[in-house]
């Protein structure tokens, strides 16, 4: 019961200190992350209100840096989890520091940081995801041997779609570039619906009052209230763009509320187990190293009922390696989209998954996508 502050700004600038300003609403920020944008440096000291938030000095294995095709002199994206504790409410200051000399491209695009806060001034019932990442998408052109067009991001597993007054979605981009008329523009799309051409244009204006335009870092706020459904897949693709680098997407609904009467209270309790509750072990598979139109080694996964009812378990698959994992996955011998698993409450199925690459695939290199299960009751 509050709200949700989503800022920052303000455009690529050659420099070894980056300096952003926010401006926090009232309340009680429960939750915080600071993102910072950063080229060819070898460090990334971040500090908010003078309080040191962290130096990350590896920042090819840290697991809070997103580096995308060039890990050594990429173009990062790092987050700091430590800001609620030195976030006040008003004016806040955060500066980044990048090494200690101006290289050839030692730049940051922009600073944002993410508040959630309880109370303050118009408090409402909200619930947010935070989706974050650095994929590089780009064209055949060097440095690169293959063309990267889409990727997609979830918002998954929403319920109560009826009690929702507001749903926003934030995007977040640390390379994106304004576009003439001629020029096919990148595009944002929202479960297969698209919600903005030009969705990246370099352009924007922080809560300062501060401007920017064709300085690659873009954040934007769009409605997509009338699109919303349980399972939600944003997609980025981009379009005409040489290069396009999405990194991060939130989403934010706002729901209902009632004021109760005032009376005397009971606390209640009570631990109720689900309906349908589906275990899958292992989380992860690792198909090896594969070449066109070889075929994986079977692994198995194990499928579990933990819920009160017997269910019926299928499948679905997404990538971003160019349909891979989409046109390439089997289970049990067969294609994903055909597999069904009646599981009784309490039982469990094994399930065999194998990965066929098909042989005109042109992709290389370490790719990724998702299997999922869905269970329903039989």
């Amino acid at each position: 019961n509050g709200g949700i502050y989503v800022g920052g700004g303000h455009g690529m600038e050659y420099t070894t200190t980056y300096t952003q300003n926010f401006t926090i609403p009232n309340g009680t920020v429960k939750w915080a992350r600071l993102y910072v944008s950063a080229k060819d440096t070898p460090w990334i000291n971040v500090s908010l209100n003078g309080h040191l938030l962290g130096n990350y000095t590896d920042l090819t294995s840290n697991p809070k840096v997103y580096a995308n095709y060039k890990p050594d002199r990429g173009m990062y994206w790092a987050y700091y989890d430590n800001a609620a504790e030195w976030i006040v409410n008003g004016s806040n200051t955060a500066t980044a520091n990048l090494c200690s000399e101006v290289g050839l491209n030692t730049k940051s695009w922009g600073i944002m940081l993410i508040a959630v806060y309880e109370g303050g001034d118009e408090p409402e019932h909200i619930e947010y995801w935070v989706n974050e990442g650095n994929l590089l998408l780009h064209g055949n052109h060097l440095p690169f041997v293959a063309h990267r067009n889409t990727t997609n991001t979830l918002f998954a597993d929403i319920n109560d779609l009826d009690d929702v007054t507001d749903a926003a979605l934030w995007t977040a981009y640390i390379w994106g570039s304004e576009e003439s008329e001629l020029q096919p523009h990148d595009t944002l799309w929202f479960n297969s619906e698209m919600i903005a051409d030009d969705a990246s244009d370099g352009a924007g204006t922080d809560d300062q009052g501060s401007s920017w335009r064709g300085a690659c870092f873009d954040l934007d706020k769009r409605n997509v209230t009338h699109s919303l459904a349980r399972d939600n897949v944003v997609s980025f693709d981009r379009g005409g763009d040489n290069l396009l680098c999405p990194v991060g997407a939130v989403l934010v609904l706002k729901r209902g509320s009632e004021t109760a009467a005032p009376g005397r209270t009971v606390q209640l309790g009570a631990t109720i187990l689900p309906a349908v509750s589906l275990e899958v072990n292992p989380d992860a598979v690792d198909f090896g190293t594969l070449a066109p139109g070889q075929q994986s080694d079977t692994q198995m996964l194990t499928l579990s009922s933990a819920g009160s009812c017997t269910i019926t378990v299928t499948a679905s698959v997404t990538d971003s390696a160019a349909d891979l994992f989409v046109d390439g996955v089997l289970l049990d011998s067969d294609s994903w989209s055909a597999f069904s698993r009646s599981i009784a409450n309490g039982g469990a199925a094994d399930a065999g998954v194998v990965l066929d690459v098909p042989d005109e695939y042109a992709g290389v290199g370490t790719q990724e996508g998702v299997l999922i299960f869905w269970a329903e009751t039989a």
